[in-house]
Formats: structure tokens, C-alpha cells, sequence
């Protein structure tokens, strides 16, 4: 563990070094900036203590977040395209840079309401439609347009596809009903063949129940991250079927299965003691019950999941 401790933390610094080339530095107080310095708390309290399970908990958190971000990065830094995630990376000056917590609602630097910590999720769609698309053209995060168009538009396997995000901060099913609807609209006004709505869940999930205990597997904390979303889309379903079908209906280059992100840290036991690890997942829900996913549609969110577990990239 101390050489995996000390390659990631290698690797955090790797990071923030490539963000500076390109004039992206933290601000005093930011997210960012309190993340990289409590990266670094744990890393040097795992020194002294290595054989602690609560050693710095937000330290960990923190530095399993910024890993993350380094691999999603380094897979797509050589990339003629990469560029064009600029603006969106320029937010991690501002924003959280994780999707592994919950984040607050004021900013720490600005004092203000973080909307931006909002607009991470669409930074890793934009560096996964640059590792896995061509063509890629992204909304801008700072001067958008104001909800009218989807976040990422593509081509994918010869086809022209669009994602829009959109950042769950309430269980409220009748929000996410309206997520869904928003997010439905700007694919249809947006000049693509198929879309997809993905909904970011770190602000509603119980990251708390899963860094309070060590589990025997990473199964058992992913059930219980699912728990609450399970019980909100079958209450979802239950209470507003007709409506969803109505969505798809009326949007039918939007793709009825619904992509959830959920990501949290927690720690498992295994063969070489006790293993601090991110959990990450995808959940593709079919809103409209009148009709079956298609086997071509799920090929965009099964990349996705790839993408996000970093497999088959060079990190």
C-alpha cells in the first residue's frame, strides 16, 4: 500500500503540474486547492501510521477524487482535441474537483452558491467524448447557452450523438422528472441523430453509510448507494409512467435508458489488510415502459462506464 499511496500521490502532483502549464491554478481556499493539501495530510499521516483505517478520512476522500481526475486527464492529454475541454478544466479553480462526495452549497473561495462544483460532470463527459468520440463540440461551462443546447455532441461509431447532463440535488421525484424533461429538449434542438440524458447523483446518494464501515467486498457498498436511487426512480415510475412515455414520445432522438453516475469512496477488506478504494458505477434506467432498450443505444453508455472505471486507456 505505501508504493500505491506513493505512485498516486506521484501522479496527483503530475496533475496539478499539467493544470498549471496550461494556467490553471487553484485559488486560495478553493476546492482545489483544500483537496491537494488534504491529499497530502493523508498521505503523510499514512506515513507515521500506515496501519490506521481512519487515517485522515477527508484526506482520503480527497486524494481518491483527485486520482480519479489525473487518469481521466491523462488519457486524453495528447489528444489534437483536448483543448476543447479547456474551459471546463479551467473550473476546477472554483469548483470540486470530485464526483465522490457530496459537495457543499457555498464555495468556499467565493462565498457564494457553488453552481459550479454543477458543471464537473460535464468536464468528464467532454474528456470521455474526446477519448472515445471524434469531432467533439462542448457547450462552454462559463458562457453557455443558458440551457438551451446539450453538453457534449460527438460522432460516435458514425453517428452524431449528444449527452446533457444534469446534477441531481434533490430525491424529489417530480425534480428528476423535470431533469429528464430539460435535458430531453436540448437534445432535440441540438443537430445530432441520438441522445442522452445523464444525471449526476453524488449529491443525493448516503456517501456517509459507506465510509463509516469496511466491507467484505465492493458489492455491498455499491447496494446501498443504489438503495435510495432505486427506491426514487421506482417511485418515479410508479407515479409518473404515463408522463415519461409522453417525454420519449414527444423527444424520440432522446434514448429512453437514462444514465445515472454514482461514485463515493469507502474501504474493503482484503488479502493485504484494509484497502481505501473509489467506487464507481453506472446505472442505465429505462424511463419509457412502453418500449425496450435497444442493443445500439447502449453502446454509448457501456463506453461510458469504461471510461469512468478506466479501463483500455492509457493512465
Amino acid at each position: 500500500m505505501f508504493e500505491h499511496y506513493r505512485t498516486v500521490i506521484r501522479q496527483v502532483d503530475d496533475l496539478l503540474d499539467l493544470l498549471k502549464s496550461i494556467e490553471i491554478e487553484a485559488e486560495l481556499s478553493s476546492h482545489l486547492e483544500n483537496d491537494y493539501l488534504a491529499a497530502h495530510e493523508f498521505f503523510d499521516s499514512y506515513l507515521k501510521s500506515p496501519y490506521s483505517s481512519n487515517t485522515h478520512e477527508a484526506g482520503r476522500v480527497a486524494l481518491g477524487g483527485l486520482h480519479e481526475l489525473y487518469k481521466w486527464v491523462w488519457a486524453v492529454k495528447d489528444s489534437c482535441e483536448f483543448q476543447k475541454v479547456r474551459a471546463h478544466l479551467g473550473l476546477l479553480v472554483q469548483a470540486a474537483p470530485k464526483i465522490n462526495a457530496a459537495t457543499p452549497m457555498i464555495n468556499p473561495a467565493s462565498g457564494k452558491q457553488d453552481d459550479k462544483s454543477n458543471k464537473f460532470i460535464e468536464a468528464i463527459v467532454g474528456l470521455f467524448a474526446i477519448a472515445y468520440g471524434r469531432c467533439v463540440d462542448l457547450d462552454d461551462p462559463v458562457e453557455s447557452s443558458g440551457g438551451e443546447n446539450p453538453d457534449a455532441i460527438f460522432t460516435f461509431d458514425q453517428e452524431r450523438v449528444s449527452v446533457a447532463c444534469k446534477t441531481l440535488r434533490s430525491k424529489n421525484p417530480q425534480t428528476i422528472l423535470g431533469n429528464i424533461r430539460s435535458g430531453s429538449r436540448q437534445i432535440t434542438r441540438a443537430d445530432c441523430e441520438r441522445g442522452y440524458v445523464l444525471l449526476n447523483s453524488m449529491n443525493i446518494l448516503e456517501h456517509d453509510r459507506v465510509r463509516s464501515e469496511i466491507f467484505g467486498s465492493y458489492e455491498e457498498p455499491l447496494a446501498i448507494l443504489r438503495e435510495v436511487l432505486d427506491d426514487t426512480y421506482a417511485e418515479l415510475l410508479d407515479s409518473s409512467a404515463d408522463e415519461l412515455a409522453e417525454i420519449f414520445e414527444a423527444n424520440p432522438k432522446v434514448f429512453p435508458g437514462v444514465v445515472t453516475t454514482l461514485h463515493s469512496a469507502t474501504r474493503v477488506h482484503s488479502p493485504f489488510g484494509v484497502l481505501s478504494t473509489s467506487l464507481k458505477s453506472t446505472l442505465v434506467t429505462n424511463f419509457n415502459q412502453k418500449t425496450q432498450l435497444d442493443e445500439c443505444g447502449l453502446k454509448i453508455p457501456r463506453a461510458f462506464n469504461e471510461f469512468i472505471h478506466n479501463r483500455d486507456l492509457n493512465a
